[in-house]
């Protein structure tokens, strides 16, 4: 097998003509790649649950959220909101728009570590395309979503730690320090790669190879880069007064319980197992465990090997445990830093040296677009239960379970857009429809955002607010109904399914069809409904 030299340190290394032009044009290269398959993939308007809040947020530019300040994002909802002030797009399609810069931004940063440590392009390439099309990745770049800014800091952070490791110019650490704190106002979890790093210059310095005051003025540039976030922070501190209450709602937020989960971790490892699977179905995949067992012979002479490995383990054991619905959302920087990996290990191989052998490494790279295709029309012909143990999966109407989980491609989701304005338009006058954390995002933006059916109300969570009377709708032990119709309002909800409708509504009434949503009336007497049964 090709034996591979670990690639050349110090000042020349990165400050070369030809090394610094590859830098730059395949960095923009590989950007303009990105934001072209992302622009065409991307959804086209309103999209359902965690993402379709972000659009809500961004059209209002939200910034507070009562004892969950760690879900604001400030950087995203204020870049989205600025890009819907532009006039190209109306604010939900620039919350997705915001998604793929960032998103695409990984991805070209991804290009480029792999580049700077091993000066490979082909084995670059296949790295980048590795992180291009890993299904979450893909699926959650092209709608409104957080984590492609969080993992664009992230990555450009590993960028400027490689470029002061080959230069040892302490203004790249500066750099660092700063781009971690804009970092915290994308989201938290970017700041995992920064406890890595910052552990790190501490020994550095320790070791008298870095001058100390880098430490604090490190510190004083993240909390002047986090400065929306810190902005963040006291608008809680002025709703509850208390520091400490301010800083746990803006770190942990309302899920102190799945962050520091440790339990059911054999079921969420095989969980883990098969998301990555997903993300990587393809022998393409194998390539990364031997670039991660190669890479300390390949970056001998540079702390990268060891940097890159903590990272990746850090990433992969806060995710592997996180208990959450969107627990693939996390895995996203652990799957970035697999990407770097591949290419290691494609350096390792030496394939990249020989033409064809390159080209049946890309054929390989990008096959996972046809395979997440493939594995959508099978698990939705066998009827597989993606959830598990019998639990069917939601139907919602014009939402296709399996194209919508399995393909990370969304430009062909209309459906929350078509639902919305279906389901308000066929609303009788001041009606009050009470929608689930899915559907009440696109529904939400289509009344309150662009002034549908006024007279109607909108409840559920983000609207709640809107309507005294129902302030507490879904949590209430109360019969809300007859007060809602003695203001003279009819309810719907939007679900049959007990599981996604107030617990007052399946206690105290019953639901019936109502188009392609439901109707709250009153309870039958059971006397008549013995009557009609012996009828």
């Amino acid at each position: 097998m090709r034996q591979c030299s670990a690639p050349p340190t110090g000042p020349e290394a990165l400050l070369s003509a030809s090394c610094k032009r590859r830098a730059v044009v395949g960095w923009f290269v590989a950007l303009g790649v990105a934001l072209v398959l992302y622009g065409l993939t991307i959804a086209p308007d309103l999209v359902w649950h965690d993402a379709g809040d972000y659009q809500w947020q961004a059209a209002r530019m939200n910034l507070s959220r009562p004892g969950d300040t760690v879900r604001v994002h400030p950087f995203f909802v204020i870049l989205s909101h600025v890009l819907g002030k532009v006039g190209l797009w109306n604010y939900a399609e620039a919350a997705n728009v915001t998604s793929v810069i960032g998103t695409a931004l990984l991805a070209a940063n991804i290009w480029l570590i792999a580049y700077l440590i091993i000066r490979r392009l082909g084995a670059a390439t296949i790295g980048f395309l590795s992180c291009l099309l890993a299904h979450t990745i893909w699926q959650q770049g092209v709608q409104a979503q957080t984590y492609g800014w969080s993992n664009a800091f992230m990555s450009a952070m590993i960028v400027v730690a490689i470029c002061y490791i080959y230069t040892h110019r302490v203004r790249w650490l500066l750099l660092m320090f700063f781009l971690g704190g804009v970092g915290l106002s994308a989201h938290v979890m970017s700041q995992l790669v920064l406890v890595v790093l910052g552990i790190w210059v501490l020994f550095q310095v320790f070791r008298r190879r870095t001058p100390a005051w880098i430490l604090p003025a490190g510190i004083v540039l993240w909390v002047v880069g986090g400065a929306l976030f810190w902005y963040v922070v006291y608008l809680e501190f002025q709703r509850t007064g208390s520091v400490n209450q301010a800083l746990v709602s803006a770190f942990v937020g309302k899920w102190s319980r799945s962050v520091f989960n440790v339990s059911g971790v054999p079921k969420m490892l095989l969980r883990s197992f098969m998301m990555l699977v997903l993300n990587f179905p393809t022998p393409i995949a194998l390539l990364g465990i031997w670039g991660i067992w190669r890479s300390r012979r390949l970056l001998r002479g540079t702390p990268l090997a060891g940097l890159l490995g903590a990272m990746l383990a850090l990433y992969t054991l806060f995710a592997c445990r996180y208990q959450v619905p969107n627990q693939n959302f996390f895995f996203t920087p652990a799957y970035a830093l697999v990407a770097v990996y591949i290419a290691l290990g494609v350096h390792a191989t030496g394939w990249c040296e020989r033409k064809w052998a390159l080209l049946v490494l890309v054929a390989l790279t990008v096959s996972v677009a046809p395979t997440y295709w493939a594995m959508t029309h099978v698990a939705r012909a066998w009827k597989v239960d993606l959830r598990g143990r019998g639990k069917h999966e939601r139907v919602i109407p014009y939402r296709d379970f399996y194209t919508y989980y399995l393909l990370p491609w969304q430009h062909v989701q209309t459906g929350p857009r078509r639902f919305a304005e279906e389901a308000i338009g066929s609303l009788p006058p001041d009606a009050v429809l009470i929608a689930d954390s899915t559907t009440v995002p696109p529904l939400g933006y289509v009344r309150y955002i662009e002034g549908q059916r006024p007279d109607v109300l909108v409840m559920g969570t983000g609207f709640d607010q809107q309507s005294p009377s129902v302030r507490n709708y879904w949590s209430s032990t109360h019969n809300l109904l007859p007060g809602l119709r003695a203001e003279g309002r009819r309810v719907f909800v939007v679900s049959g399914n007990p599981s996604y409708m107030p617990k007052w509504v399946s206690r105290y009434a019953r639901v019936e069809p109502f188009g392609i949503i439901f109707e709250v009336k009153p309870r039958k007497p059971k006397g008549s409904q013995a009557g009609q049964s012996r009828r």
